[in-house]
C-alpha cells in the first residue's frame, strides 16, 4: 500500500558542470493577429485591453495590405489608416509585444504601376496582386518600407506570403531567364504546369513528378532556393536596420506528414505544399521565428497535427515556432485541444485574428491529482461562471464552450523509480504512457532514504537547473518560483525567503544530494513511496503556457 513520503529522503543527482550555466524559463508566446480597420474602429487602448485581459503577450498587426497600403505614417507609401503608433503607446500600458507583418508578394498598388514586375502564369495571364519574387526593384521597394519600420518602437517583423500563389506562377521572363541558367528545360516544365494547374488541371501531374523528373525537380528546387534567398536577405537588412528585432515567416503548414504514396490526399503530402507554395520543412530555418498556419478547417486535419508541424520544424532548425491557429469554424474544443498540443510541442501560438472568435479568460485554483479545483471563467461579453472540476491522471485543457482560452493549460506528468534499476517510467498523457527511459545511475538506499536524480527529475517537472561552479550554489527555476540551495548548508532560498531542510545538500561523486521534501514541500509534487515493489512515485501538473 503506498503512503504519502515524509521521512524518506530521495537524494537528487544533478551533473555538475565546469562554469554558470545561465538559464530561465522564457514564457510562451500568446499572440493574436489585428487589423488596422479595427483599430480605427474601436481604439487602439480598447482592443489591447481586451487581447491583455484575455492572457495575450503580444500582437501582430498588419502593416501593409495586399492592396499596397500602410497602416503607419509614410512618407513614401499610401496610407490606409496611420494606427502603428497608437497600437504601440496602447501595448506599452498593457506591456504587450508588438510584431508586425505584410504579405511579401502581394501589393495591387505596385503591380498595376509596375505590370512588367508581376508574376506570370503557365498560360501567360497576370494578377495584379501578385509580384515576382525575383523582381529587384520591388525589393528595394520593400527595403523602403523595412527602413521606416525600423524607426518604431516594435519587437520584430513577420513575413507574410513569402511564396508562391501555388504551382502554375512564376513563368514570367526573369524566371525563365534564372531556369534557364540553372540547366532547366523551361517550355517542358511549363507545360506540365500548364497541364496540372490550367488545362485539364488534374492537380496531380507536376507532383507525381516531382522527384522522377529532372527538369521538374530542378524547378521546385530552385522555386524553394529563391524563396529562401529572399527571405534571408530581408532578414539581414532588417538586421542590419535594427539587430535587436525578431524576424519571422507566417508559412503554409501543409504535407507535415505524408508523402506521395502515403496516403491518397495529395493535398496532405509534402510535394503539395513544396510544389505549390516553395515552403518547407527546411528552407526557412534560419529565421528567429516560425509561424506554420496550421488551420484544421482547410486542412481538414484533427488538432494533432500541431505534433507533426511542430516535430518537423523543431528537427530542421533552431527558430522558434508559434503555431498559427485559426478558431473559424472549428469547435472550442478541438482549438484547445490544438493548442495544448502547439504549447506542449513548440514555443507558443499566434491566433488569427481579433475579433473574429470570442476571447476569454479561465483562472484556476491548486491542480493536484485526484482533487477538486475551482475553474474562474469569464468570457470577452460579459459572461461569468465558477466550474468545480474533478482533475483527473490526465492534462488539464481548458475547453469550457462560448470563448477561446490561452491559459492555462497543464500537462500532468508522473515518474517512476524502481530501486536499484536504472529504467524509469514516464507517464504524460496524451503523448506516451508509462515510457520506458534510463538514467546513468540507479536510484538506491542507504540510512533509510532513497535517493534519485535532480536534473532527471527537476526537469521533467518542468523545471531548469541551474550550477554556478565558484559559488557552489544548484538553481532550479519553474515558473514563477527560483530555488537557491548551497553545497554544505541547510538554508535555502525559495522566491528570496529563506527556508531550511533537514539535510544539507552535499556532493559525490560530482553529483549533488537534496532530499526529497524539497520536491513535494517546493516543487509543489505528490510523492509516493510503495515498500513492497520498492518504488518511488512522483506526479506533478506542469503549467505549459
Amino acid at each position: 500500500m503506498k503512503k504519502i513520503v515524509s521521512a524518506l529522503l530521495i537524494l537528487l543527482i544533478l551533473s555538475m558542470q565546469a562554469g554558470f550555466v545561465k538559464a530561465s524559463p522564457s514564457e510562451k508566446m500568446k499572440g493574436i493577429c489585428i487589423h488596422g480597420e479595427e483599430i480605427e474602429e474601436e481604439g487602439a487602448e480598447s482592443v489591447l485591453k481586451k487581447i491583455k485581459t484575455a492572457g495575450y503577450n503580444s500582437v501582430f498587426l498588419l502593416i501593409k495590405n495586399p492592396q499596397g497600403e500602410v497602416y503607419y505614417k509614410s512618407n513614401f507609401f499610401p496610407v490606409k489608416y496611420p494606427v502603428l503608433g497608437e497600437v504601440i503607446d496602447a501595448a506599452k500600458k498593457e506591456n504587450i509585444k508588438v510584431y508586425v507583418y505584410f504579405p511579401v508578394f502581394m501589393d495591387k498598388f505596385y503591380g498595376e504601376k509596375h505590370p512588367d514586375a508581376l508574376m506570370e502564369r503557365a498560360d501567360g495571364k497576370k494578377n495584379s496582386y501578385y509580384i515576382s519574387l525575383t523582381n529587384e526593384k520591388y525589393f528595394g521597394y520593400i527595403k523602403r518600407l523595412l527602413s521606416e519600420l525600423a524607426l518604431f518602437d516594435i519587437n520584430g517583423i513577420a513575413l507574410d506570403y513569402i511564396r508562391f500563389p501555388n504551382g502554375s506562377y512564376d513563368f514570367s521572363s526573369g524566371f525563365e531567364s534564372i531556369a534557364k541558367q540553372n540547366g532547366i528545360n523551361f517550355n517542358h516544365v511549363k507545360s506540365v504546369a500548364y497541364k496540372t494547374f490550367i488545362y485539364p488541371a488534374d492537380w496531380k501531374t507536376m507532383f507525381y513528378l516531382y522527384g522522377k523528373d529532372n527538369d521538374v525537380t530542378k524547378w521546385v528546387n530552385l522555386r524553394m532556393k529563391i524563396v529562401q534567398n529572399e527571405a534571408y536577405l530581408l532578414k539581414n537588412y532588417i538586421k542590419a536596420l535594427n539587430p535587436s528585432l525578431k524576424v519571422g515567416a507566417f508559412t503554409v503548414a501543409r504535407g507535415f506528414k505524408y508523402k506521395i504514396g502515403e496516403t491518397d490526399n495529395i493535398k496532405e503530402t509534402y510535394q503539395y505544399e513544396i510544389v505549390n507554395f516553395a515552403q518547407g520543412y527546411d528552407n526557412l530555418t534560419k529565421l528567429d521565428f516560425i509561424v506554420p498556419m496550421v488551420y484544421l478547417k482547410s486542412l481538414k486535419e484533427t488538432p494533432e497535427y500541431a505534433i507533426s508541424v511542430n516535430k518537423k520544424l523543431k528537427e530542421n532548425g533552431k527558430m522558434n515556432v508559434y503555431t498559427g491557429v485559426n478558431p473559424y469554424g472549428i469547435s472550442e474544443s478541438d482549438t484547445e485541444k490544438e493548442l495544448f498540443y502547439a504549447f506542449s510541442t513548440g514555443d507558443g501560438v499566434v491566433l488569427f485574428r481579433y475579433p473574429i472568435f470570442g476571447m476569454g479568460k479561465a483562472e484556476c485554483g491548486k491542480i493536484i491529482p485526484g482533487e477538486k479545483a475551482n475553474v474562474k471563467i469569464s468570457c470577452q461579453d460579459g459572461k461569468e461562471k465558477t466550474i468545480v472540476k474533478y482533475i483527473n491522471r490526465e492534462s488539464f485543457i481548458p475547453s469550457f464552450g462560448d470563448c477561446i482560452f490561452v491559459s492555462p493549460f497543464y500537462q500532468y506528468k508522473a515518474l517512476y523509480f524502481f530501486i536499484g534499476k536504472k529504467s524509469i517510467l514516464k507517464d504524460a498523457p496524451p503523448f506516451y504512457k508509462n515510457k520506458i527511459f534510463f538514467m546513468d545511475t540507479a536510484p538506491f538506499i542507504k540510512d533509510n532514504r532513497t535517493f534519485v536524480p535532480i536534473r532527471f527529475v527537476s526537469e521533467n517537472l518542468g523545471a531548469l537547473v541551474e550550477w554556478d561552479g565558484e559559488k557552489r550554489e544548484v538553481t532550479i527555476i519553474q515558473n514563477d518560483l527560483t530555488i537557491v540551495m548551497k553545497i554544505g548548508s541547510k538554508k535555502i532560498s525559495v522566491n528570496g525567503k529563506t527556508a531550511f531542510m533537514d539535510t544539507a545538500p552535499f556532493i559525490k561523486d560530482n553529483r549533488t544530494f537534496v532530499p526529497i521534501r524539497f520536491v513535494s514541500e517546493n516543487l509543489g509534487a505528490l510523492v509516493e513511496w510503495d515498500g513492497e515493489k520498492r518504488e518511488v512515485t512522483i506526479e506533478q501538473f506542469v503549467r505549459i503556457d
